[in-house]
């Protein structure tokens, strides 16, 4: 278990499945996260935990706040640990939590985990160009903008940039000196 200064991160576990299918039917907080929403049943998002149950290489996070699940956050599996890089993503999905540093919390305690106990060198992220709270929140954390996605994603009923940003692990340590 992780822990911030307001914030917990800790493993999925399956009781928290059901509170994470109930945080998923918000459409618009899912979009802006991933630029697309599906429906998934909560069988579904089960089979999906029990599939991942054998990895290895566990890097996925409920953030809890307040004793609830309000989010996740996770390195992803597309992770390149050879050159020490990966990709985060992360979503607070509780209405009540929005705009109140939840997601810099955890994200800088993920960060720390990457960094400090994984070993990472680099990880970046893409995110809406639009989505201006998700980015003020990336750059607070140190985040640095290296590329702009022209009309990348399909958003909403229009195609959206996409930001690409990084942040390098001496970048990061500077910072918490």
């Amino acid at each position: 278990m992780l822990r911030g200064e307001k914030v917990i991160l800790r493993p999925i576990e399956r009781e928290d499945l059901k509170r994470l299918h109930e945080l998923s039917a918000n459409v618009e907080l899912e979009m802006l996260a991933g630029g697309a929403w599906s429906p998934w049943s909560l069988a579904a998002v089960e089979k999906d935990f029990e599939k991942h149950l054998e990895e290895e290489d566990k890097s996925e996070f409920v953030i809890e706040a307040d004793g609830k699940v309000i989010g996740t956050t996770e390195l992803h599996r597309w992770k390149n640990r050879r050159a020490g890089t990966a990709g985060v993503g992360i979503g607070i999905y509780d209405p009540e939590y929005l705009g109140k540093g939840y997601g810099r919390d955890a994200l800088r305690v993920l960060l720390d985990w990457a960094f400090r106990i994984q070993n990472y060198r680099r990880i970046w992220l893409d995110t809406l160009a639009k989505n201006e709270r998700a980015v003020r929140c990336y750059l607070a954390v140190g985040f640095k903008q290296e590329g702009l996605l022209r009309q990348h994603e399909y958003h909403d009923g229009e195609y959206a940039d996409v930001v690409t940003m990084g942040i390098l692990r001496e970048e990061w340590e500077t910072q918490r000196a």
